[in-house]
């Protein structure tokens, strides 16, 4: 169960991370990921900032909205689309330093501290509902491409990624508040 809560929430992190990186690149102007690509790696980290800033001076209702548009764009993209989408995304993850990294998590978990507990509890109901609606199948690949990627990182990294996940894990599922079990 814990393996479980700890993969829905970094599945979590990870499609935050995802949908917040493709709205500030899609919602733009039509035709910004071609423009993106032509660009610089400086330039498009400056255009991303940019979107950001941009996104962060709308209310909260017209954010809702772009995010709303970003999901209706998505799901409208065919399964091979998306993975594509996804494994782009994967890769400018992958191609962040670790101080990049750190900072991308702080500003995705202040967002989530942002959230009401309403939109909390929906986004975590909707993540579970995706989670029971993947095939047994699909659903043990990512358990074990989640525990792949847990075992490759450091003891550094293990530590500072359970140190991330305390905040975010439900009473009673962090180690230190597990009940002895006979083993």
């Amino acid at each position: 169960m814990n393996s479980i809560i700890k993969i829905l929430i970094a599945a979590g992190i990870i499609a935050s991370f995802s949908l917040n990186a493709a709205e500030l690149t899609n919602t733009a102007k039509p035709g910004m990921q071609e423009r993106m690509k032509a660009m610089t790696p400086e330039e498009r980290a400056k255009e991303r900032e940019t979107m950001h800033q941009e996104m962060q001076k709308l209310t909260p209702e017209q954010r809702a909205e772009k995010r709303r548009e970003m999901h209706e764009y998505m799901e409208k993209l065919s399964p091979e689309e998306r993975a594509r989408h996804h494994e782009e995304m994967r890769k400018a993850w992958d191609s962040m330093t670790p101080e990049q990294r750190a900072a991308r998590r702080r500003e995705m978990r202040e967002h989530w501290e942002k959230m009401t507990p309403e939109e909390r509890a929906g986004h975590h109901k909707e993540m579970q509902k995706h989670w029971k609606s993947m095939p047994p199948e699909e659903r043990a690949t990512r358990r074990r491409e989640m525990r792949e990627r847990f075992e490759q990182m450091s003891p550094e990294e293990r530590r500072q990624f359970r140190h991330d996940m305390q905040g975010n894990m439900p009473p009673g599922m962090m180690p230190k508040d597990r009940p002895a079990t006979a083993k």
